[in-house]
């Protein structure tokens, strides 16, 4: 599929109907994303292969929405495998990066703790500016969470196999949207947490409610709106 629309033209960020037609998508088989998301958290037991399951439940969800047959192996498709793993590889890279700064930051407090006394411990705080690195390590990371938030749809359900060019595809749709993306996905992972008041269990409802809701960000973004933007 073709993304020069929207990455041109940029599209609309419906919070509100990604909300509700999520919560309409997970009503359709209540009972199979709720066993998907058990067999995501099992499959993300095998190493390297969380981001593969989640891909995965993105698939369960199309077939849902277009009213295909869903089947419980449909979480252990290895299809994607090597991509999701350069992927995993790609994050890993990217945190080691953002840590280095905090890393150096660091030095100052352990050489005060080595060779100076308790009282140095707040300079050396401040000399190696270890709060400034922590701020921008944390808006760093929103920023690349914001970057990635596409790479999986663009994997799982658009086929796209190269690592690089769906991230660059990702970056290049998500900010035109950046800050309703990002209040976006603060609210759906208040949405898919709020389940562990419930003892616990209640993850298991509110985890996949999560995960249609952002499929159908998806759908509506790469898919609805950029044929549209295609007429």
């Amino acid at each position: 599929m073709n993304f020069d629309l929207i990455t041109n033209k940029g599209y609309d960020f419906n919070i509100g109907k990604y909300i509700s037609d999520g919560f309409e998508l997970f009503k359709k088989d209540i009972g199979g994303f709720i066993v998907a998301t058990i067999l995501v958290v099992i499959m993300s037991i095998i190493p390297f292969c969380g981001l593969l399951a989640l891909g995965n439940f993105y698939k369960i969800c199309r077939k849902v929405d277009q009213g295909q047959k869903v089947e419980a192996g449909d979480i252990f498709d290895f299809t994607d495998f090597w991509v999701y793993f350069k992927f995993m590889v790609l994050i890993c890279i990217a945190m080691i990066v953002l840590m280095i700064p905090i890393q150096m930051s660091l030095v100052p407090i352990f050489m005060a703790a080595r060779y100076g006394d308790a009282g140095d411990l707040g300079p050396a705080l401040f000399a190696g500016g270890m709060g400034i690195w922590m701020i921008l390590f944390i808006l760093l990371v929103f920023a690349f969470a914001i970057s990635f938030y596409f790479v999986q749809p663009i994997i799982s359900l658009y086929r796209v196999q190269s690592v690089r060019q769906a991230y660059s595809l990702s970056w290049k749709i998500a900010k035109k949207n950046f800050w309703m993306i990002l209040i976006f996905s603060l609210v759906v992972g208040v949405i898919s947490e709020v389940g562990i008041i419930a003892c616990g269990i209640g993850i298991l409802f509110t985890a996949p409610i999560g995960i249609c809701i952002k499929y159908a960000s998806f759908k509506d973004v790469l898919e609805t709106q950029n044929q549209k933007q295609g007429l």
